[in-house]
């Protein structure tokens, strides 16, 4: 009875959560905010409201500019000034409604949302918050991570993943007045779902969460491909994760972005160690480990002996699609050969799509990539409420 009631505590944290998560609030956009930007009508209608008014309405074949001024934003029609607000805001008449939002300055692709639209000015830009049913902000997300012509299976896989990791960080833009934004560091979401694949999938996994062995729901961090094999997150990070454990992974060999390669000017290549990290590049030795380089295993330093150089910065300086990779010589150029795309740890997704064609179900798949972790559905509280 003891574990029952710690476990029906535990779970009550993440219902309370999951409650709170009927709809989410995303700063779209955020990445370069818009200074001008224009709103056409896409399916069904929306009302206008400007400082809490009604003052028009955005029909499927409406346009609307909307541009920062001072601390406010000017509202025009095609043929008219509306007026300059404080806040304006499109809202759904109907379940089903979006609309296309297109930056003006600077120019960006124009993306279709569903969803409430609130519109400010902040620090010299136009501030965009899509209010919008976490499902549909979910399936948005699927959408814009793993793009189309995929197996259902997977699709649950990544809807689960991003459903995961929405809730754990739920509140992580809550100075700015949302939850997250639309990108990377949140979760890419740059469409509403067009997909009914992925719609149904989102509704197929509906409260599916992954939780580690203390029942908190994980850091669910995916990469496109992982080379042939993850890594541990102590690796690429600080904190060893129990469930972010380097695991081998033969459904990534020979996909997309399994391999790539580099060619780096020597001067560059041995300069970089010299002036970064004080390493004697004349010395035969070292000059040569460095430009035959080829570990048996990943690490997370070139040189693992000494902890020197590590190879996640150096990812970043060379723009490298990985940090496993072997060099060679050619001419007066240092040739990176390597392995995966992404940072290695937790899923790989070309991996996870090619077990899901293979007919591993989405369970086995996530069981896979991240080790001693459970699946529940957040509605299981009902049962221990009932023991209790």
């Amino acid at each position: 009875m003891q574990r029952i009631l710690i476990v029906f505590f535990l779970l009550f944290s993440l219902f309370v959560h999951a409650q709170s998560a009927d709809r989410i609030r995303v700063g779209v956009f955020w990445e370069n905010r818009p200074s001008k930007m224009a709103v056409s009508g896409n399916v069904l209608s929306y009302d206008v409201i400007a400082d809490g008014a009604v003052v028009d309405e955005l029909s499927p074949a409406d346009l609307f500019y909307l541009t920062h001024t001072g601390n406010q934003v000017q509202l025009k029609t095609l043929s008219h000034l509306v007026g300059t607000y404080t806040k304006v805001v499109f809202r759904p008449k109907l379940p089903g409604a979006s609309l296309t939002l297109d930056p003006i300055t600077p120019n960006d692709i124009p993306r279709n949302y569903e969803g409430t639209f609130e519109v400010t000015a902040s620090r010299g830009r136009l501030k965009i918050i899509n209010d919008v049913a976490f499902d549909l902000y979910l399936a948005g997300v699927v959408q814009s991570e793993a793009g189309n012509r995929h197996t259902p299976e997977y699709y649950k896989v990544q809807a689960i993943i991003c459903r995961t990791y929405a809730l754990k960080h739920f509140f992580k833009f809550k100075r700015e007045g949302f939850n997250l934004c639309d990108r990377v560091d949140s979760q890419v979401y740059k469409t509403m779902a067009w997909n009914d694949t992925i719609r149904e999938a989102v509704r197929a996994t509906h409260d599916v969460v992954i939780v580690d062995s203390d029942i908190n729901l994980i850091s669910a961090v995916f990469h496109s491909n992982s080379g042939g094999s993850t890594i541990n997150s102590e690796d690429l990070w600080v904190r060893q994760v129990p469930y972010l454990r380097a695991v081998k992974d033969t459904f990534s060999v020979c996909q997309p972005h399994y391999d790539w390669n580099v060619a780096v000017h020597q001067d560059t290549y041995l300069g970089y160690f010299a002036k970064a990290y004080g390493i004697d590049t004349s010395n035969t030795d070292i000059r040569n480990s460095i430009l035959n380089y080829c570990p048996a295993e990943r690490y997370p330093y070139y040189f693992p002996e000494t902890k020197q150089v590590p190879l996640r910065k150096m990812r970043t300086d060379f723009k490298l699609r990985s940090t496993s990779f072997c060099t060679g010589i050619s001419a007066d150029s240092v040739i990176l050969v390597g392995r995966g795309f992404g940072h290695g740890v937790g899923l790989s997704q070309e991996g996870a799509m090619l077990m899901a064609k293979l007919g591993y179900d989405y369970t086995q798949i996530l069981h896979h990539y991240y080790q001693n972790i459970h699946l529940i559905k957040l509605s299981v509280i009902d049962f221990f409420r009932e023991e209790d």
